[in-house]
């Protein structure tokens, strides 16, 4: 009797030593790689709700079928699917779902935990970016160069904020493995280390204005235009808006977006839209020569004219009316 009963307390152990040591496909613990963006991005969710994103402490926590991290400055909740050896988070500041794949090399033992305090959003920031067109450097003292153009910044967790001559914009920044995106203003790019796409920008201007005899970066033009509209009714309310920042080295970027909303019969209804784009401009006389990155060569009808009502300058450019959204003498 005292045999079987020793034989089956081996077992036992046994099947618990061999549960320690392989992966839990039931568990979220663990290491998880994602590599759909060209690079690696880790995830630890490690034991004690500690662990590392895209080399960031965190801390988590799960609440049902959602996932709440928060590092410096950070505070999102997603929704997660744990499938085998997958993992798929949506929701929060993804725009769409990305799914990990669990890396069985690597222990959870609460090790992984151990991370360099100093390597911060604003240590990943500093240094030198560039994609195509555009060349960004960021200064340790809070200053920086768009294109060889001057601006101040400041990083408050994942928003940065950054001012120069056409005023203030603020930018949602993530980092995904060796890459930066930022988002916002009507941009939304991709930069890598280093420093190479401003020359493909000069170039560009160069070929433009060769093409265009004339054409030159007028510097009044330079800063941010907008045209914002909303109405309301005791059924529907509508908002429009669309704004256009002028760079005083030749570039520029275009947000638009727009909402809907109605009630009737008891239901309600709404849609909402939203597009970007940026290039390089060039003006000459009453026309506008401008390189999209979505539509290419095109050229516009472009006028000044001062709003009728309050006397703010305007620009029309093929009949849509800009006002400027900073404060500026009149035409």
């Amino acid at each position: 009797m005292k045999t079987i009963l020793f034989f089956l307390i081996s077992i036992v152990s046994l099947a618990q030593i061999g549960a320690k040591t392989k992966p839990n496909t039931n568990s979220i613990q663990g290491e998880w790689i994602n590599t759909s963006f060209g690079f690696e991005m880790k995830l630890n969710l490690n034991q004690g709700g500690q662990g590392m994103f895209d080399e960031e402490a965190i801390t988590y926590t799960l609440n049902g079928n959602k996932l709440i991290i928060k590092g410096q400055g950070t505070n999102e909740t997603y929704t997660y699917q744990l499938t085998g050896n997958s993992l798929t988070l949506s929701g929060g500041d993804l725009d769409e779902a990305i799914t990990f794949k669990r890396n069985g090399n690597q222990s959870t033992s609460t090790a992984n935990t151990e991370f360099d305090k100093n390597n911060t959003k604003l240590d990943k920031l500093l240094g030198q970016w560039t994609t195509d067109g555009a060349d960004l450097e960021f200064k340790a003292n809070g200053t920086g160069l768009y294109n060889t153009k001057p601006f101040s910044y400041t990083l408050n967790g994942n928003t940065l904020i950054s001012r120069d001559e056409t005023g203030e914009n603020q930018f949602i920044v993530m980092f995904i493995g060796k890459a930066m995106t930022l988002m916002g203003q009507g941009v939304n790019a991709t930069f890598t280390r280093g420093h190479s796409g401003y020359k493909a920008s000069q170039d560009a201007n160069a070929t433009s204005s060769n093409n265009n005899p004339g054409s030159s970066l007028d510097q009044s033009i330079v800063g941010k235009w907008c045209y914002i509209s909303s109405l309301t009714s005791s059924n529907a309310s509508s908002s429009y808006s669309r704004c256009l920042v002028i760079n005083s080295n030749g570039t520029y970027t275009y947000n638009a977006e727009g909402s809907i909303s109605g009630y009737g019969g008891g239901g309600y209804g709404g849609s909402s839209s939203q597009s970007a784009d940026s290039g390089t401009w060039q003006l000459s006389g009453n026309r506008i020569y401008v390189k999209s990155r979505k539509e290419g060569q095109k050229v516009y009808t472009f006028e000044k004219r001062n709003h009728p009502k309050n006397g703010d300058p305007m620009i029309i450019i093929d009949g849509e009316a800009y006002v400027t959204f900073y404060q500026r003498k009149p035409w």
